[in-house]
């Protein structure tokens, strides 16, 4: 009873939220909302005299030009997240009440802009876990078609397909479990190039993973390493409505204090506030070694409103006084716009990029002349499957076995308002295998409204 009232509290909540983001949405991106009619006397009067009322402008400029050359916009992006699960007896007794919940995912601010010819800065930040946490931040000169361009600072490695995917226009609340092995954003120094047809990319870097949020702490796990990845599209028409996409990356790392730790997180609530994905069913595992490789292949492929995408991961690790631990996992999605959508391809970063709404039903801006509708509808599904079983896996602290299976369903649907604005729900069917308590099973419910600009 007390977990049907919780449930309840949060549903409302979750409304409250999603009304109250929404009308903040169309005030921030100046936005206004479908009506069928006037809704004001004003109006009405306005109607009658034959006069068009004002158009609605947003409450500050998208651009400020500093200086010549020297520009600012703002940036950011909301995630508001409501989460609920059931679970069998044998999942709560090995992972614990799960629970529901409701909260930011992200709560990004930040400015970019350019900074001369060819040179460009992105400095943004995350706040939902209360401390401010950073995320882009970094200064990049040159171009991409002829040198390369140079990037310094804090931002993604060049690794694999969903990580390179923004949050924007991911088709998930999450990306799959193993991304886990993603490095994710890292201090560091990259180069980034693609072919003069725009259908190949190829980036490297060098790069400092630290043991916090942030990259900066040291201690057991942190690791330097030299990330790349090579992409090709040898299928790219009509922006990427027919795509057929390759890509292959690999990072060498090596430890700086002889310890290799996989999930560094702990493992996470429902509501995961990292820059990678973790789940709630991995545990971390700590390896003594002094150098792990990672290994990423991935395929993506569109047709249309019809998309595609799927990659597997791998993980080798040099333990040291022991044998090579070897973790691995893969993921396949797929989706399909049923309003004729479809997702554009990046070639620039070899990624699935964002989406034009044919129709959208809140005003983008007061330009915006595309016939009003009822936005795009998307839907998508997922497997992923996760082995972190390895018999020369250290044991824990009490001499207990570490490792898990993890083959997980996500099936979701999306709603874009508009081009800025994406009401998300999505249902995942998990089925942990424990190496010391066996197979559960785990239900997992989420909603999302996501607001950028």
């Amino acid at each position: 009873m007390i977990r049907c009232r919780r449930f309840a509290l949060n549903v409302l909540l979750a409304v409250l939220i999603v009304v109250g983001c929404m009308t903040c949405s169309a005030v921030i991106l100046g936005e206004e909302p479908l009506r069928d009619g006037p809704a004001t006397l004003d109006e009405l009067a306005a109607n009658a005299e034959d006069s068009a009322p004002e158009p609605f402008e947003p409450l500050w400029p998208r651009t400020w030009e500093l200086k010549p050359g020297v520009t600012l916009r703002l940036r950011g992006r909301i995630d508001t997240d409501a989460i609920w699960s059931s679970q069998s007896a044998a999942d709560v007794e090995t992972f614990g009440d799960l629970g529901d919940v409701v909260g930011l995912r992200r709560a990004r601010i930040g400015v970019e802009g350019e900074l001369g010819d060819n040179s460009r800065y992105v400095v943004e930040v995350d706040l939902p876990a209360g401390i401010v946490i950073p995320r882009d931040i970094y200064v990049a000169w040159g171009d991409r078609l002829e040198a390369g361009e140079c990037q310094l600072g804090h931002f993604r490695e060049p690794f694999s397909l969903e990580g390179g995917t923004s949050v924007r226009t991911f088709p998930f609340m999450e990306r799959s479990p193993v991304n886990m092995l993603d490095p994710a954003r890292n201090w560091g120094l990259g180069l980034f190039r693609e072919s003069v047809d725009e259908n190949s990319s190829l980036a490297v870097g060098v790069f400092h993973a630290g043991t916090d949020s942030g990259g900066l702490q040291g201690g057991d796990g942190d690791t330097v390493g030299l990330t790349g990845r090579l992409t090709t599209a040898p299928i790219n028409e009509q922006d990427g409505r027919r795509l057929l996409h390759f890509g292959l990356a690999l990072s060498e790392r090596v430890s700086e204090t002889g310890v290799i730790i996989i999930n560094q997180q702990p493992n996470s609530p429902l509501l995961d506030l990292g820059d990678s994905s973790t789940s709630p069913f991995v545990p971390a595992i700590s390896i003594p070694a002094s150098f792990e490789q990672l290994i990423n292949v991935q395929f993506a492929a569109a047709h249309g409103s019809w998309w595609t995408q799927a990659e597997w991961y791998g993980a080798l690790i040099d333990q040291t006084g022991g044998g090579m631990v070897f973790f691995r996992g893969c993921h396949a999605d797929c989706g399909y716009f049923i309003t004729g959508e479809h997702r554009q391809y990046n070639a620039s970063s070899g990624t699935l990029g964002s989406i034009s709404v044919n129709r959208p039903w809140l005003r983008t801006s007061p330009d915006d002349d595309r016939q009003r509708g009822w936005g795009a509808w998307e839907l998508t599904a997922r497997f992923s499957y996760l082995d972190f079983f390895d018999p020369d896996t250290p044991t824990g602290p009490g001499g207990q076995r570490i490792g898990i299976q993890l083959p997980e369903s996500t099936f979701g649907v999306n709603w874009y308002l508009s081009d800025r604005v994406r009401l998300m729900l999505n249902y995942s069917y998990a089925v942990p295998n424990e190496m010391n308590t066996g197979t559960s099973v785990a239900n997992i419910y989420g909603t999302r409204l996501e607001i950028f600009w």
